[in-house]
C-alpha cells in the first residue's frame, strides 16, 4: 500500500523551508540595498547643503572684500606712499563715518579697520576716537606683510581685543605705489553669525556643520565646540590630510576625524576662498533612520514564513506576484509614461556607470536637446497632439542616435544623448546636425503638419568633466549659448561659456540691486509725421543708470531680466510712469510703450494697464503698446486675447521690428495691429541698396492696402526723409529728428511744438 501522505509532507516541508529560507535571505538583501539607498541619499542631502552653505559663506566673505577693496581704492586714488600721508587720509573722523557707512548693510561684520604698515589702527568703525591698538603680532598682519604675493587671510577666530567675543578676521592687503607693503584694512565678522546660522539648519540632533580652513584650522561650526579654532598641529594636519585633501571615498569618515564617531560627510570648497564647508551626520543616526524601515521588513518575512507554513502553494504565488510587481515599479521608476524613454533617473545611473568605472573614463559624448516649437504647437493645437509629437519626435531621436547610445526624455521638451561612438568633437557636431536635420523634417500628427525644430549643447567626456553634475552643467551651458544664438543648431562646450555663464550671474545680482536701488529711468524719443514734421508722439525707452558702467541700453538686460523675471514689476513702473509722463502732454500727443512677451503670460497684463491709465488719467486713445513679432510667435493665442481686449478700449497695437523676425503675414490679418514699425536695418541703406529699398517699399504699400499706419526707425538723413514721403510712409523717428531725452525735456518740446 502507498503511503504517499507522509512523502508529501516531507516534500511540503522541504518546500516550506526552503521558500521560508529564500524570504529569509531577501529580507537580509533588501535591508542591505536600503542600507546603501539610504547613505547615498543622505550623502547626497549633505552634498547639496554643503553647496548651498559653501556658496553662502562665499558670498558672505565676498561683500566683505568688497567694502575692504572699495576703501582700498578711495586709498589708492589719493596717490600717497608715506605713513604720514596715511595717516591724514584715513585717520579722519570722514574715513570713520565712511567705515561705519560701509558696513551698514552687513550685519554680520563687526567691524572694519584700517592699519598701517607698523601694525597700528589708523581708524576703526566701532570706536572714535581709535584706541591706541596695535595688531603687529595678530598672525593675519605678519602673514602678508611678510608675503608680497598673498593679498588675503582668513585668520582663525581669536577673541576681539575690544569686546572679548570670538571673532573671525579677513584682512586684505594693499600697497604702496612703487608695490611695497602699506597696510591692511581688516574685516571683524563675529565666530557666532555663522553659528547661529548653522543653527538654523534642519540636520538633525548628530548633525555636524562646520567651516574649515584648507590648513584644518576650524573657523566655525555647528554643534559649537569651545577652543576648535587653534587645532594642535598634528590633528590640524590629519584634517588637512584625510577631509579637505581627500574625502572619504564612500563619504563615510572614520571615529576620530571629527569627533567620537564614524560620520558620513559631504565637504565643499569655498570657490573664492582657502576655506572649505564640512557637513556630516553620524552613522549611528542614519543606521538608526533605517531600522525604522528595516524593523516592518522582518515582521513583514516573519509572517510570510508563517503563512508558507500554512499554505505553501499561496506563499510560492505570492512572492511570484510581489517579483512581478517590483519589476514593473523598478521599469516605471526609471523609464518616461509617454515616450517610453529612459528618464532622468535611468539616464544619470547609465551615465554614473560610465563615468565610475574603473581605470580612464571612456571617450563620449553628452547631448541636451531642446524642442524649438514645442510650446507654440501645444498651445495652438492641445496637448493631445503635443503628446504626440513628442513620442514622434523620441522615435526619430532613437532612430538617428548609434545603436551604443542612451536616449532619455529628461522632461517636458528635453531630451539627452549619451553616445560612446561619437568620441570626437568632430563626431558628435556632425550626430547633432543629423539629430537636427532629422527633427527639423515635418511631422505629421492627427491631419496636422508641424515641424518640432530642436537646439542642441555638446559635452565631450573626459575632456570637459569627469563627473557627471559637471558634464551635464557643461552640456547645459552649450545648449544655452546654441538657444542664444538662434535655435536650430548645435554647440560644443567652450571653456568660455563658463565665464559667460559667471558674467550673466553677476547682472543678474546687478540687475536685482539696481531695481532695489531705483536706478532705472526713462527717456522720450519722439517721432513725427513724414509729410508735416508735425509731432506726434513719444516712444518711452527705459535706460538703468549702473554706478560703474554708466548708462546702459536695454538691449544689454532686458533678456537678463526676462529670464529673472524682474522684466514683470520693471515692466508695470514703466508703463505706470510713461503714462504720467504723458498726462502732460497736449492732447495730440502720444504715448508709445513697449511690451515683454512675459508680461502677457503672467496674466497681469491687463491690472497693470488699468492701474497705469487710472493713476495718471491719460486717455486710452492716446496710448499704444509695441510688441515684437517673437512675442507673437511664442505667446500665441494668449497675447491674441488680451491685444483684442486693449485695442476695444480704445488702445492702439503696434508690431515693431516688422521684416527683423517671422514676419508672418497672417499676423496682419488675424490681429487688431494699428501700426507697423519698419526696423532701422532697412531704413539704413535703402537709399544705397536697391533691395532694402523694395523691402521698405513692400511693406509701406501693404500696410497702405490694410489700413495700417507705418513708422519709419533709425532716420538720419534729410535723403531718407525724402525716399519715405515718396513712398507714402506715414511717421518717422531717428536722431536726425530728435534724441531720446528726459520727461521734462519730451514735455517742453511736446508744448513747443504744439502751439
Amino acid at each position: 500500500m502507498d503511503r504517499p501522505q507522509p512523502r508529501n509532507g516531507i516534500l511540503l516541508t522541504l518546500i516550506g523551508t526552503t521558500l521560508a529560507l529564500v524570504v529569509i535571505m531577501g529580507a537580509i538583501l533588501l535591508a542591505v540595498s536600503l542600507r546603501s539607498q539610504a547613505i547615498t541619499e543622505r550623502r547626497r542631502e549633505l552634498q547639496n547643503l554643503a553647496l548651498a552653505l559653501a556658496e553662502q559663506s562665499d558670498r558672505a566673505f565676498q561683500s566683505l572684500q568688497q567694502v575692504q577693496t572699495s576703501v582700498i581704492e578711495r586709498i589708492s586714488a589719493a596717490s600717497i606712499d608715506t605713513p604720514a600721508a596715511l595717516e591724514s587720509l584715513a585717520g579722519t573722523f570722514d574715513m570713520h563715518q565712511l567705515l561705519r557707512e560701509k558696513i551698514s548693510g552687513l550685519p554680520y561684520v563687526d567691524a572694519l579697520t584700517i592699519i598701517d604698515e607698523s601694525g597700528r589702527l589708523l581708524n576703526f568703525s566701532r570706536y572714535w576716537p581709535v584706541p591706541a591698538v596695535n595688531v603687529a603680532d595678530r598672525d593675519y598682519f605678519q602673514s602678508l606683510r611678510a608675503n608680497g604675493a598673498k593679498t588675503i587671510f582668513v585668520s582663525v577666530p581669536v577673541p576681539n581685543r575690544g569686546t572679548g567675543t570670538m571673532t573671525i578676521y579677513l584682512a586684505k592687503r594693499f600697497n604702496t605705489p612703487a608695490g611695497g607693503f602699506f597696510g591692511l584694512v581688516l574685516g571683524a565678522m563675529e565666530q557666532s553669525y555663522f553659528e547661529q546660522f548653522y543653527a538654523t539648519i534642519k540636520l538633525g540632533r548628530s548633525g555636524n556643520i562646520t567651516l574649515y580652513r584648507d590648513d584644518g584650522a576650524t573657523l566655525a561650526g555647528f554643534p559649537h565646540h569651545p577652543g576648535d579654532g587653534a587645532l594642535v598641529p598634528a590633528v590640524a594636519g590629519r584634517v588637512a590630510r584625510d577631509l579637505i585633501a581627500r574625502q572619504p571615498e564612500n563619504g563615510i569618515a572614520p571615529a576620530g576625524l571629527i569627533d567620537g564617531q564614524r560620520r558620513l560627510v559631504a565637504v565643499q570648497q569655498l570657490a573664492n576662498y582657502p576655506l572649505v564647508i564640512a557637513v556630516s551626520d553620524t552613522m549611528a543616526a542614519v543606521e538608526g533612520r533605517l531600522r525604522l524601515q528595516i524593523i516592518p521588513i522582518a515582521i513583514g518575512a516573519a509572517l510570510i514564513c508563517i503563512a508558507i507554513a500554512v499554505a505553501v502553494a499561496l506563499a510560492i504565488r505570492q512572492l511570484r506576484e510581489q517579483a512581478r510587481f517590483a519589476a514593473a515599479a523598478h521599469h516605471a521608476a526609471r523609464h518616461d509614461d509617454l515616450t517610453g524613454l529612459p528618464n532622468r533617473v535611468l539616464f544619470g545611473e547609465r551615465l554614473s556607470a560610465l563615468l565610475g568605472g574603473e581605470g580612464q573614463v571612456p571617450s563620449f559624448c553628452v547631448l541636451f536637446l531642446d524642442l524649438d516649437y514645442f510650446k507654440t504647437v501645444n498651445d495652438t493645437l492641445g496637448h493631445a497632439i503635443g503628446d504626440r509629437l513628442l513620442r514622434a519626435v523620441a522615435e526619430r531621436i532613437a532612430e538617428e542616435a548609434q545603436p551604443s547610445a542612451v536616449v532619455a526624455r529628461l522632461g517636458g521638451d528635453e531630451f539627452a544623448i549619451i553616445n560612446t561612438e561619437a568620441d570626437q568633437p568632430e563626431a558628435a557636431l556632425a550626430l547633432a546636425e543629423r539629430i537636427i536635420a532629422r527633427i527639423n523634417r515635418p511631422i505629421s500628427v492627427a491631419d496636422h503638419r508641424v515641424i518640432a525644430g530642436g537646439t542642441i549643447g555638446i559635452a565631450m567626456a573626459p575632456a570637459d568633466g569627469t563627473s557627471v553634475d559637471e558634464l551635464l552643467r557643461k552640456a547645459d551651458l552649450a545648449l544655452y549659448r546654441a538657444k542664444a544664438e538662434g535655435r536650430g543648431h548645435a554647440r560644443l562646450f567652450q571653456p568660455e561659456m563658463q565665464a559667460t555663464a559667471h558674467a550673466r550671474r553677476a547682472l543678474e545680482l546687478d540687475l536685482r540691486e539696481a531695481w532695489e536701488n531705483g536706478q532705472f529711468f526713462l527717456v522720450f524719443q519722439p517721432f513725427f509725421h513724414v509729410d508735416s514734421r508735425r509731432l506726434a508722439g513719444f516712444e518711452a525707452l527705459l535706460r538703468w543708470r549702473h554706478p560703474t558702467r554708466g548708462i546702459v541700453l536695454p538691449s544689454d538686460f532686458i533678456a537678463c531680466a526676462e529670464e529673472t523675471g524682474l522684466i514683470l514689476p520693471l515692466g508695470a513702473w514703466v508703463l505706470t510712469e510713461a503714462c504720467r509722463a504723458a498726462a502732460e502732454w497736449p492732447a495730440d500727443v502720444h504715448l508709445a510703450v513697449n511690451l515683454s512677451s512675459l508680461q502677457f503670460r503672467s496674466g497681469h497684463m491687463a491690472d497693470q494697464l488699468r492701474d497705469a491709465l487710472r493713476a495718471s488719467g491719460l486717455p486710452p486713445q492716446r496710448l499704444e503698446l509695441e510688441l515684437t513679432e517673437s512675442a507673437l510667435l511664442v505667446e500665441g493665442t494668449s497675447v491674441h486675447s488680451n491685444l483684442a481686449q486693449f485695442r476695444a478700449q480704445g488702445i492702439a497695437i503696434a508690431l515693431d521690428d516688422f521684416g527683423t523676425g517671422y514676419s508672418s503675414l497672417s499676423y496682419l490679418r488675424t490681429l487688431p495691429i494699428d501700426r507697423i514699425k519698419v526696423d532701422r536695418t532697412f531704413v539704413a541703406r535703402m537709399a544705397q541698396d536697391r533691395q532694402h529699398r523694395a523691402i521698405v517699399h513692400s511693406v509701406i504699400q501693404l500696410s497702405t492696402a490694410l489700413g495700417i499706419a507705418t513708422t519709419a526707425e533709425g532716420i538720419e538723413t534729410e535723403e531718407q526723409i525724402e525716399i519715405l514721403r515718396a513712398e507714402g510712409c506715414g511717421y518717422m523717428q531717428g536722431f536726425l529728428l530728435g534724441r531720446p531725452m528726459r520727461a521734462t525735456d519730451a514735455r517742453d518740446l511736446a508744448q513747443r511744438e504744439t502751439r
